[in-house]
C-alpha cells in the first residue's frame, strides 16, 4: 500500500509480506515474456498461468484472475500496455489470504502500470517492489 510522506513529495512505502510476486510484460504475440521483477515465484508457475488462462489474458484489454494450486492462491492482474504488450502481475499466497492481500496488491499494480506508461525506467519498478514485498 502506497502512503503519501506529509513531508515531501515521494511516497513511503508499507510493507507487504506474501509467498511470491512476478512481474512479466508478454508480447501479444506469446512469443516473447519479460520478466520484469521475481521474487519467490518459479518460471514453471508463471508458464502454467499462462498456458491456463492464456485466452482470457490476450483477449480483454485488463482484468483479474484467481487460481488454486494445491494449498496456494495465485492472483493475477493483466493490463493491455499497448497494441503488442500485455502487463501481468502474479502474486502467490496461501489460499486463506490471497483476498486480504488483493487491496494492497492492486494499488501496487496501478503504481506499475503507471511508471511503465509514462516510460519511466524499470529500475524504478524494482526499487518500489524490493522496498514493499517480504516473501515470507
Amino acid at each position: 500500500m502506497f502512503v503519501q510522506s506529509k513531508s515531501d513529495n515521494e511516497p513511503s512505502y508499507k510493507t507487504t509480506e506474501m509467498l511470491g510476486l512476478e512481474i512479466v510484460q508478454v508480447a501479444k504475440s506469446g512469443k516473447r515474456l519479460d520478466i520484469i521483477f521475481h521474487k519467490g515465484i518459479a518460471l514453471s508457475l508463471t508458464q502454467k498461468v499462462m498456458a491456463l488462462h492464456r485466452e482470457k489474458i490476450f483477449n480483454k484489454k485488463q482484468g483479474n484472475l484467481i487460481a488454486s494450486i494445491d494449498d496456494f492462491g495465485v492472483f493475477i492482474h493483466f493490463f493491455t500496455l499497448n497494441s503488442n504488450n500485455i502487463l501481468i502481475i502474479i502474486y502467490m499466497e496461501k489460499k486463506n489470504n490471497v483476498i486480504n492481500s488483493c487491496t494492497q496488491m492492486y494499488v501496487l499494480y496501478k503504481k506499475i502500470c503507471e511508471i511503465i506508461n509514462t516510460n519511466n525506467p524499470i529500475s524504478k519498478i524494482l526499487n518500489i517492489c524490493n522496498q514493499t514485498i517480504k516473501i515470507k
